[in-house]
């Protein structure tokens, strides 16, 4: 925080830090809810059409490209707009789009709009990603994994579920109208739940802190977490389509079962995010625990490289869930302390976790037909030991000289 809260003023200003968080938890959950839920259904609309592979892949992916393509520019929009106002009205934009999805005559319309969906979702997921960032100090260490962790949960659990249930008991185009409800609530919820502006301001309005690349780069906390967040989206989409494949091919598990492995990826996150956060970021020893993360990482991807036994693989997808939640626990953690403009860099790492997922996935399929599988998860080895290399001894060696503190770390 920027300093001590009055002993009168102290009672007010929790209550309304837990009035926002409990609000903005539940925005995120049913955000992250209709990500997954219209994953969906886009999915199940393209089958109706009776598209192609190739046609449902382009469906899938105008999403995610206008998403990649929406956060820069979002991130400045967002760093003089009002983030209310601006997911409010995107809000309303999506519930429309989605009144009108399931009336399109052929798969292009369906794409195109999809395209559109994606614009809109990025400077969704900016607005509030850089909302939480500049709470994040007030709110407390202990919450630094709550956004990304009901974001997830959302996307890859509660969302899907109720996606196919909708569907399976009130049909397709009843699924979309559904959607298009969610929508007009998250306009109403976002209205009453975020601020009028993304980040601290200054004199004349300026929001204080880093925001061109020169000035981002320049900071030693900004310049680690792109690396390890880079990384760790490059990482987890190649083991979590990956994974699931070596699980049917070499341990011969039925498709039902090899998705567990994604499942127990997906749960040891969430519950780094949502439970470990003050134990993790309030420890003297979190730069061990942080090195230690990217340590459990390289042991999942040795794992999964080296040893095809279903206790193995097991176990990789619970080390590569914990190491991704600690690393995303302090990356969260260090950029909430910076002095950077949260508009932008929340921009920047949605666009670069993104791009690496994409990348890492495609690298991962390329060159698993050429080399293999399993040895593409060791040449994943190489990167994260350099980084390691480079972050976790270097710059273990000044700070000891130096005398300094955990805080004085993370904050710089």
């Amino acid at each position: 925080m920027s300093g001590a809260i009055p002993a009168a003023l102290a009672p007010a200003r929790a209550n309304e830090l837990r009035r926002f968080l409990a609000g903005f938890i539940g925005l995120t959950l049913l955000s992250g809810m209709t990500i997954g839920m219209n994953k969906v259904l886009a999915t199940m609309f393209g089958l109706h059409l009776g598209v192609s592979n190739f046609q449902l892949a382009l469906i899938s992916s105008a999403e995610t490209c206008a998403m990649a393509l929406g956060t820069l520019p979002a991130g400045r929009i967002l760093a003089r707009g009002n983030p209310k106002t601006l997911y409010a009205g995107v809000s309303l934009t999506l519930s429309l789009l989605f009144c009108i999805l399931p009336w399109l005559p052929g798969w292009q319309w369906v794409a195109l709009l999809m395209f559109l969906v994606g614009l809109c979702i990025a400077l969704r997921v900016v607005a509030m990603s850089t909302v939480f960032l500049v709470r994040l100090p007030e709110l407390g260490q202990g919450k630094a994994g709550w956004y990304k962790g009901t974001l997830t949960f959302g996307m890859q659990f509660a969302g899907p579920l109720v996606g196919n249930y909708v569907v399976a008991h009130l049909g397709l185009q009843s699924g979309f109208l559904v959607s298009a409800l969610m929508f007009a609530i998250l306009a109403v919820l976002g209205w009453q739940v975020l601020p009028a502006h993304a980040g601290h301001r200054g004199e004349g309005g300026v929001v204080r802190g880093a925001s061109k690349w020169g000035e981002l780069l320049r900071l030693p906390a900004v310049r680690a977490t792109y690396l390890f967040e880079v990384l760790a989206s490059f990482t987890g989409s190649s083991v979590g389509v990956f994974s699931i494949l070596l699980a049917i091919q070499v341990l011969h598990w039925p498709k039902e079962h090899a998705v567990w492995l994604m499942a127990v990826q997906g749960l040891s996150f969430v519950t780094v995010l949502l439970g470990l956060g003050g134990a993790v970021l309030a420890s003297r020893h979190r730069d061990r625990f942080y090195g230690a993360a990217h340590l459990a990482i390289m042991a999942a991807l040795l794992l999964l490289g080296l040893l095809p036994t279903t206790a193995s693989y097991l176990g990789a997808s619970v080390l590569l869930g914990l190491g991704l939640g600690v690393n995303a626990l302090v990356n969260t953690d260090r950029i909430a302390h910076a002095p950077v403009d949260k508009a932008r860099v929340s921009a920047h790492l949605t666009l670069f976790g993104m791009a690496a997922g994409s990348l890492g996935a495609l690298a991962a399929g390329r060159l698993g037909d050429l080399i293999g599988l399993r040895h593409v998860f060791l040449l994943w080895l190489l990167p994260w030991l350099a980084a390691w290399l480079s972050y976790h001894l270097r710059a273990g060696r000044p700070r000891a000289k130096q005398g300094e503190t955990c805080n004085d770390c993370h904050s710089r």
